[in-house]
């Protein structure tokens, strides 16, 4: 199960790097260009400067490695960052409003041991795709630094944790910030644990669990191959710091932690293709029409999506005309069960049952991708996609199920919200941890 210990992070020095608000990033492959920019000249010390964004620059990638490598060094030497002395675990709270409540989620930092997946103590839900593991290898060997944490989930079933948590949250916090809402990052809290005694009896308790990850799948597999390249070595110290990876571990029942779901857009068929869809879908679904400027537009017609769909298969369809949209429901009849427990989700229903028949090899170059229901219908109102699949989130407790058990769910199936703060704490992977 996991191994879970404290570091010595690398944190902002206020009087030399600025306000913490002006500092901090989304996880990088949240960060677009537009963001990139507006981020690089909000501070020069953004976190931005040294995670990038998801994709390397198209002229000269390797450079852009270097760049993080050697400003991340400068920082350290100018005493913009600086490494605590002693290893500490670190714990995060992240305030935000979500439709007027207002909600925390608590994050706790430290180093996990990197293992295949196959030793159950990290447990995978999705697959990866090559170059975006390859890009972030690339960053690791560069600088020997992990700039942001990845987020990951565990289960406090006996309530052991979380009087600790409180415990350290009775103290006042060594950093605060107001955070930044131009780019969803909330107000936050941090407490560093350096306490030896709590420290230990944090430790041994994931010593018999394993931690689930939520977002961070690329960066954990090249943590693990990273840890690998210097497994080679000559000397290489079983503590190194190289063998871990830096992780923010939050409980399932976390009231702060949502789970959003993943929207689809669907273009480039041809008529004929988008007759014989129409066709599949209305083998599977009854479809009731819906008026969308009654319901709230695209945003309005997902949350009916949710709310019509508890305890049922339920699909916001808008499409194929610009106006036209329709609330699915798994006909009378059809027991999902049959198709195996992945079948809990509409997205793995519309891929497998529907879509994937159809447009086989194809698939992938027909569908994208969306978190924002307003945008996702958006994309069919102006013209862009043919046709748009508003979903449910998909359900908690069948996460922790079917990845507890070893499968891994479709892509894009998770969206975990609120994304976790880069450059909060950061880990060096060079020394011992």
């Amino acid at each position: 199960m996991a191994v879970f210990r404290p570091f010595r992070g690398c944190r902002y020095v206020p009087q030399s790097a600025g306000d913490l608000a002006d500092l901090l990033c989304p996880p990088y492959d949240m960060i677009g260009s537009a963001l990139k920019e507006s981020l690089q000249e909000l501070s020069p010390y953004n976190a931005v400067h040294l995670e990038g964004g998801e994709q390397p620059d198209p002229v000269h990638p390797e450079a852009g490695y270097r760049r993080a490598a050697a400003l991340f060094r400068q920082w350290l030497e100018d005493g913009v960052l600086q490494q605590e002395a002693s290893p500490s675990f670190y714990l995060m709270r992240h305030s935000y409003q979500d439709q007027g409540e207002l909600k925390h989620q608590l994050g706790l930092f430290g180093d996990v041991l990197v293992e295949d997946y196959g030793g159950g103590s990290v447990l995978p839900h999705e697959f990866t795709r090559e170059p975006a593991v390859m890009d972030r290898v690339s960053l690791l060997e560069a600088s020997m630094t992990q700039f942001s944490p990845l987020m990951t989930l565990y289960r406090d079933a006996g309530n052991e944790l979380r009087p600790l948590l409180d415990q350290v949250m009775a103290g006042a916090p060594d950093v605060q910030s107001p955070g930044n809402t131009n780019c969803n990052i909330g107000a936050l809290a941090l407490w560093r644990i350096s306490d030896a005694d709590l420290q230990d009896r944090i430790t041994r308790f994931f010593e018999g669990r394993p931690v689930f990850l939520a977002d961070g799948h690329h960066r954990y597999e090249a943590a693990l191959r990273y840890r690998k390249l210097r497994e080679s070595a000559a000397g290489h110290a079983t503590d190194a710091a190289s063998n871990y990876v830096m992780m923010s571990l939050t409980e399932f029942d976390d009231a702060g932690l949502q789970l959003l779901p993943y929207h689809k857009v669907i273009g480039g068929l041809s008529p004929q293709q988008l007759q014989h869809l129409e066709e599949g879908i209305l083998e599977l679904f009854d479809a009731e029409p819906v008026d969308l400027s009654q319901c709230g537009g695209g945003a309005g017609f997902g949350q009916m999506v949710i709310e019509r769909g508890q305890g049922k298969h339920a699909v916001g369809l808008v499409g194929p005309g610009a106006d036209e949209a329709r609330l699915l429901t798994l006909r009378p009849g059809i027991d999902w069960r049959n198709w195996g427990e992945l079948a809990v989700s509409e997205a793995w229903v519309l891929d497998e049952q529907v879509m994937k028949p159809l447009l086989g090899d194809s698939f992938s170059r027909h569908v994208d991708y969306s978190h924002d229901a307003a945008r996702t219908a958006g994309m069919v109102s102006d013209g862009s996609q043919q046709l748009a699949f508003l979903l449910k989130p998909f359900p908690m407790d069948a996460f922790e199920s079917i990845v507890g058990g070893g499968q891994r769910l479709p892509s894009k199936s998770t969206f975990f919200y609120p994304k976790l703060p880069t450059g909060l704490v950061i880990n060096r992977l060079d020394g011992t941890i």
